[in-house]
């Protein structure tokens, strides 16, 4: 039986998921990109007269919708004068407007077809003085892609379900673009075309243009082809070749209030002033459970090997030495040019990546959480390496999500028992930018 690491890792757990949480904060995100100043509103990096709106409206989409609408509420208060929450989360208490539950995360649902009209409606009555906030987070596609032409909800749900497992999500979003009806592949840029519109985006890192498969974002020339490509002799695509919907003339790309690495940043500044070496293995690591743990763990053991150097043990005089006066001795420092920076009066290793498992935008659960730590503990060889995968959760019905945070963590070499999951309380409001992956290797452990 081997003995308990001497490293509690609760605690510094913990400390990186609220700093990652509070840095990729959508509520304040938003309230950042939209200020208003006397008559003067600051809409991301654009600045109007606000006076020479008739309306101002807003849709926000996604799992933080409810934080979002929130903010542009607070942000705009009178001069706010309609708007509409889509989302698998229940809308604040304090939302003034129309909400609607989609606690589905594939588009498709009966929910997600009656927001959509909604949408559609709410956006094609607006007029060339208005002003319409797209306010869009990962959950959106749940609304925006409508089933192509003659499809019914099942088959365009389980079109999109085949294409995440054999390709990505990247390439179900990019099919839902092409395909889709409604709001995506700037089908929704279309309907808007006489308002101002201005999008505001949380990422998860994959890139804005694919959160709810791009409302106000044209598709591409190459992008029908490409799903042809990656569709032939599995379905019929001839919706593919349909012609691409036209922008609307006031549409502007979607500017990103804030993703994975504002949640990567706060949580390693934070740590770094406690003690830590903070690293990054990567912004986003793409793949299946099981891939992402592979590459984690490498980049791992890649930053501990070259980049920082784990303190070597004192020797018997220097223990001694050590235990009289308090201070840590090493050994004379060799002459020879050091491969890695050893920090001896530091914690440990901190490291992050943010990851989304290879599933469509806010459709991951507590399932591929498991899953990654059980493939990190069986691919880890460090004992004293503790290795967590942190995200939000918010009450979903049906999806096995609580409100608040889950943390889950692995001791390197245990395998044989189920990963533990924790939740903490926070405020309300939800954020997702992704999964939030965080390891330590503690020097002090052995």
């Amino acid at each position: 039986m081997p003995d308990t690491p001497a490293f509690e890792p609760r605690a510094p757990f913990e400390r990186a998921f609220r700093a990652g949480i509070e840095g990729a904060d959508a509520y304040r995100a938003v309230r950042a990109g939209l200020r208003l100043h006397d008559d003067i509103l600051r809409i991301g990096n654009r600045f109007v007269a606000v006076d020479r709106f008739r309306e101002i409206a807003f849709v926000a989409l996604g799992n933080a919708a409810g934080a979002m609408a929130l903010a542009a509420q607070q942000m705009l208060g009178d001069r706010l004068t309609q708007g509409l929450m889509a989302s698998a989360v229940p809308a604040p208490d304090a939302l003034q407007f129309q909400s609607v539950m989609v606690p589905d995360p594939w588009p498709g649902s009966s929910q997600g077809a009656a927001a959509l009209a909604s949408v559609l409606e709410l956006s094609g009555d607006l007029k060339a003085q208005d002003l319409l906030l797209l306010l869009l987070s990962p959950g959106a596609l749940s609304v925006t892609a409508g089933p192509p032409s003659g499809w019914d909800a099942n088959a365009w749900r389980d079109l999109l379900q085949r294409v995440t497992v054999r390709s990505g999500p990247i390439d179900a979003v990019r099919v839902a673009r092409v395909l889709g009806t409604g709001g995506v592949g700037g089908r929704l840029g279309a309907v808007a075309n006489e308002p101002l519109a201005v999008t505001l985006v949380i990422d998860r890192g994959e890139g804005p243009e694919w959160v709810g498969g791009g409302p106000t974002v044209p598709l591409g020339l190459e992008e029908p082809t490409a799903v042809r490509t990656l569709l032939s002799g599995t379905v019929d695509v001839d919706a593919a070749r349909s012609p691409t919907p036209r922008m609307g003339r006031n549409v502007h790309r979607p500017v990103v209030v804030t993703g994975p690495a504002d949640a990567v940043e706060a949580s390693g500044n934070l740590l770094a002033g406690q003690g830590w070496i903070s690293r990054m293995v990567s912004l986003h690591l793409p793949g299946s459970p099981d891939e992402v743990a592979a590459r984690f763990v490498e980049g791992m053991e890649t930053i501990r090997r070259d980049q920082v150097a784990e303190p070597r043990r004192l020797s018997t005089d220097a223990e001694e030495r050590a235990s009289e006066t308090g201070r840590l001795y090493l050994p004379v420092p060799s002459t020879a040019t050091p491969v890695a920076q050893s920090r001896p009066e530091s914690r440990g290793l901190a490291v992050f990546a943010s990851a989304t498992f290879n599933t469509v935008e806010g459709g991951e659960g507590s399932d591929e959480v498991r899953a990654f730590l059980r493939a990190a503990a069986r691919q880890s060889t460090r004992r004293e390496a503790f290795i967590g995968a942190l995200r939000t959760a918010g009450e979903i019905s049906g999806r096995g999500g609580v409100a608040g945070n889950w943390l889950g963590r692995r001791v390197g070499a245990d395998a044989s028992s189920e990963p533990a999951v924790e939740t903490f309380s926070v405020r309300a409001g939800f954020t997702d930018v992704g999964t939030l992956l965080v390891g330590f290797v503690p020097w002090a452990a052995r």
